[in-house]
């Protein structure tokens, strides 16, 4: 096993290099072209650690010097911005951490500590995570460069710089690495304050009030999460633990449910959910990052890494409940939206909580689900996420009611858009495969059960509006492709292309990876043998029917293509006698003659429900039940 800090240093300082070098580059062509080399430099790291192999950097007495100062670095930044910013709130917030840091360094030294537990790990799960990382993140950077440039058209006046932003959007990269393979709880305190401090800035980027009044939310919220993170290092060193494989080992409960407000907080679980609807005011290449590659797996990633050793505990079903609930809610709350970026939002908010509650479930089957969740939904959102930052600036909406026209105005980047929401709902795409498998993961438990059957239903529901109000177009007789940068147009099809690739293998990936990760994680563990069957029947069920249907659909689609000519095209009946003629441009009139020979335009709309979704009323509410949640947790395990 390699035992080498050459790895960790490679994914962390590849990314900060690239972004102090772009800070410091003197014109705009240089600038690209160095985030560009920082792009493929990223994706490469990535994958060298990836054939590398398991990694182990043992913990000694410099790397756990380095870790208190780094950490203690990160939390005097987050009090001084929030002096700058006059948030008393954040400040006290700041201080409460510091001192429980302090706290928890003298416990560690009165308990003879001699930081022998690994500083870093790298093993399959975060290798998952360094990945999703390391090749959908650099995609995203990359389709920065010909947004931001499009973006300056309408830019406000007090808008942060181009050198800040992408050293930001570049370095969030190597930090968010290093979250990921940190195993010490210091060196794990400093990268979560790190990425807390890029997501405040990058959500404040416009430098309107808005987009401050949301960052300053962010950092409230997360500093919450980093208060508790202090004081699970404090709960753990108390119990003899200065590591996430050492809180494993004691199995302590009080540090665990810390950590699981902690995360709670990063993945946007409610009711921690107002900061990740606030970064939507950033510019879309933000949104992507946070949603998709960085931040918001952060918390799911941590809940994942612990949840094994846990197994069994009645604090897990409570962690269970509160990821059903959350996806549930979220899903409703997507429904009666009409704003294309808060859909997404509350969509990942959504798939966060679902794997939130397959972690909760614990067991071999539901681990795969979340696993693939994690994995499908970083490269299904990172494109949605790109295609309607394309959209919001070509027709300066963000309305899926004004979308009505992009098949013909942006038919690449429609079709592309298009593909990604199937993949969120469709087989053989991985994200319908995990669903199912987390529905017969929470049969055992009917509460569960029945929160994420709603919220699977209610998430078709949400993309199958959409899908269709982007499709009702009229005829045009031909499409010309749009002009787009270069970046934007092939980090769109590079990132489909994933999507479908991805689609197609599911299937082997998880009999390759996934299934061996879920299964090797709960060894040692007591698992009832009814979930261990639940496991073999996916095994053994999921293969020829998904194949068959990759077929049947690739047949329908050249049936259709061969098949079709301008003589199929019909008028659709309008409520009275139809007025056929093309307008200018080649378009079919969808005009018709109603009442009193009075001649009218036919308009569609899409069915929101907001006399029964009202989102302030659900979210209030909702917020309510979720900390109960949260306090039953604390509750269970004696702290209160």
């Amino acid at each position: 096993m390699n035992t080498t800090l050459s790895v960790p240093l490679l994914l962390v300082a590849c990314p900060l290099v690239f972004g102090t070098c772009v800070y410091f580059a003197k014109t705009a062509t240089v600038r690209n072209a160095l985030v560009a080399c920082a792009a493929v430099a990223t994706m490469a790291a990535g994958v060298i650690a990836a054939i590398s192999g398991p990694l182990v950097v043992p913990g000694n007495g410099a790397l756990a010097l380095a870790a208190l100062a780094a950490e203690a670095a990160a939390i005097i930044t987050v009090i001084v911005v929030a002096i700058r910013i006059r948030s008393w709130s954040i400040g006290a917030l700041g201080a409460l951490q510091l001192a429980l840091s302090g706290i928890g360094c003298m416990i560690e030294r009165g308990q003879g500590f001699h930081a022998e537990a690994p500083a870093f790990v790298l093993d399959s799960l975060s290798t998952i995570l360094v990945l999703v990382v390391s090749l959908v993140g650099p995609v995203i950077v990359l389709y920065a460069i010909g947004y931001m440039n499009k973006h300056h058209e309408h830019a406000h006046p007090g808008e942060g710089s181009d050198r800040r932003f992408f050293l930001l959007m570049v370095g969030f990269l190597g930090v968010m690495n290093g979250l990921v393979l940190a195993n010490s709880l210091r060196w794990l305190g400093a990268f979560w304050e790190a990425t807390t401090l890029c997501s405040f800035f990058l959500i404040g980027h416009t430098g309107t009030a808005e987009a401050k009044a949301n960052a300053k939310r962010a950092l409230l919220l997360n500093s919450v999460g980093g208060v508790a993170l202090a004081g699970a290092a404090v709960g753990a060193a108390r119990a003899g633990a200065d590591s996430l494989s050492g809180i494993m080992a004691v199995k302590a409960l009080a540090p665990m449910a810390l950590l699981c407000v902690a995360a709670f907080t990063k993945s946007a679980q409610m009711p921690f959910q107002s900061w990740l609807l606030g970064a939507m005011v950033a510019p879309t290449p933000v949104s992507a990052l946070l949603h998709s590659a960085t931040m918001v797996k952060a918390g799911s990633y941590l809940v994942l890494r612990l949840a094994p050793a846990f197994s069994g505990q009645k604090l897990m079903f409570l962690v269970a409940i509160a990821g059903a609930f959350t996806f549930a809610v979220a899903s409703t709350l997507a429904v009666g939206q009409s704003n294309a970026k808060k859909v997404l939002a509350y969509s990942t908010i959504s798939n966060l909580g679902l794997i939130v509650a397959c972690a909760g479930i614990n067991t071999p089957l539901a681990y795969a689900a979340a696993l693939m969740i994690l994995s499908f939904h970083a490269v299904s959102k990172g494109l949605l996420f790109i295609c309607i930052g394309t959209i919001e600036q070509f027709i300066r909406s963000r309305d899926i009611e004004d979308m009505g026209s992009i098949m013909f105005q942006l038919p690449v980047t429609t079709v592309i858009a298009l593909t990604g929401m199937l993949s969120m709902l469709l087989p053989p795409f991985g994200m319908l495969l995990s669903k199912w498998m987390a529905i017969e993961a929470a049969i055992a438990s009917p509460l569960i059960l029945v929160l994420v059957i709603a919220g699977s239903a209610l998430t078709v529901l949400f993309w199958a509006k959409w899908i269709g109000r982007i499709q009702t177009v009229s005829y045009h007789p031909a499409y010309r492709r749009e002009q787009l940068p270069p970046t934007m147009l092939v980090t769109e099809i590079v990132l489909a292309a994933a999507v479908v690739i991805l689609g197609v293998a599911a299937i082997p990936l998880y009999h390759r990876f996934i299934e061996p990760l879920a299964l090797s994680a709960y060894a040692g563990v007591e698992v009832p043998e009814a979930s261990l069957a639940l496991l073999r029947a996916v095994k053994s069920s999921m293969v020829w029917p998904v194949f068959l249907f990759i077929g049947l659909a690739a047949a329908a689609i050249v049936i259709a293509l061969m098949r079709f000519n301008e003589k199929h095209v019909r008028l659709p009946f309008l409520c009275g006698e139809n007025c056929g003629e093309l307008r200018e441009g080649g378009t079919l009139s969808y005009s018709f003659r109603g009442m009193k020979d009075a001649r009218d335009t036919a308009w569609s709309a899409t069915l929101y429900f907001r006399s029964i979704i009202h989102e302030g009323a659900i979210t209030r509410w909702c917020s309510l039940l979720a900390l109960l949640i949260l306090i039953a947790m604390f509750g269970e395990i004696g702290v209160i």
